[in-house]
């Protein structure tokens, strides 16, 4: 299996975790700490969530870096949350390290330069459409406006079709978001 397909594989493994937890649960449950270090990988790379320690049914929370900037100004934790961190996870799965911030993605999606971000421990042995669909994906999860982030199921949508990439607004605060 190539190496980009397997990050694609981990990252689908966490969105139908988060699918299943926000969707098919009733009722719901938030995650509330999703990072790199939650994920567990078999040794076939499935990919499964871990550490519900601080997971709540629908209400000290995980890493800063990974917290939704909505919850630190309301104390609100919402599905919402949840799908931020995802999209931080995912920026970091995709891109170089010195690049996963979401300020310097969106600037790289703004110029139509996508790639430039792109891990280079995968050398440029990657599909280019799954990396595009991936970033993109952590960016539309990130977006400051609650209200414009997908559902884990429209995530999950996202990642299983080939439709068409969606329109991100430009955020007014991109530069204070996943430093």
């Amino acid at each position: 299996m190539h190496l980009s397909s397997v990050r694609y594989k981990i990252v689908k493994d966490i969105c139908a975790a988060l699918v299943h937890l926000h969707h098919e649960r009733r009722p719901f449950v938030l995650h509330r700490n999703i990072k790199p270090n939650n994920i567990l990988l078999d040794k076939e790379f499935n990919a499964k969530l871990a550490d519900f320690g601080l997971s709540r049914t629908a209400d000290k929370v995980g890493k800063a870096r990974y917290l939704d900037p909505e919850y630190i100004k309301t104390g609100k934790f919402k599905r919402s949350s949840d799908i931020y961190s995802f999209g931080i996870v995912l920026l970091e799965i995709t891109c170089k390290k010195d690049e996963n911030s979401y300020a310097k993605v969106w600037s790289r999606y703004m110029e139509k330069s996508l790639m430039q971000v792109a891990d280079d421990r995968l050398r440029g042995e990657f599909d280019e459409r799954q990396m595009e669909r991936v970033i993109v994906l952590g960016l539309w999860c990130c977006q400051p406006n609650i209200d414009m982030r997908p559902t884990m199921q429209q995530a999950m949508d996202f990642l299983e079709t080939d439709g068409p990439l969606p329109e991100l607004a430009e955020p007014e605060t991109s530069s204070k978001i996943g430093n």
